[in-house]
């Protein structure tokens, strides 16, 4: 839906987009390093509440003051698409089986 129409049913249900925010977490100690995970969250607000958190990545600050950013990509949105796709091949390969079989 474009959004000249999703603006006036976003008013009616009172909810309105809230977009992504990257959040650093608590610095954790490892040994003479220093690791601040981060954190993406996402969401909608107003009359439901839907938040969304996903792991963005570190923050490594080396023990002589360097720092640098280290990814970690989110693995499990490809993996339920393919577990999806094997659920929808199961009935299609059952009902193949079947008529073959007679």
């Amino acid at each position: 839906m474009n959004d000249y129409l999703m603006s006036p049913i976003r008013d009616v249900l009172g909810t309105r987009p809230k977009g992504s925010e990257l959040r650093v977490g608590e610095p954790l100690e490892a040994g003479e390093r220093t690791i601040r995970p981060i954190v993406r969250v996402g969401g909608w607000r107003g009359a439901g509440v839907r938040l969304r958190a996903e792991p963005a990545g570190v923050i490594v600050v080396e023990g002589d003051g360097r720092e640098h950013r280290v990814s970690t990509p989110d693995r499990t949105r490809p993996i339920l698409w393919g577990l999806a796709g094997v659920a929808l091949m199961v009935p299609i390969a059952s009902q193949v089986a079947v008529r073959v079989l007679r």
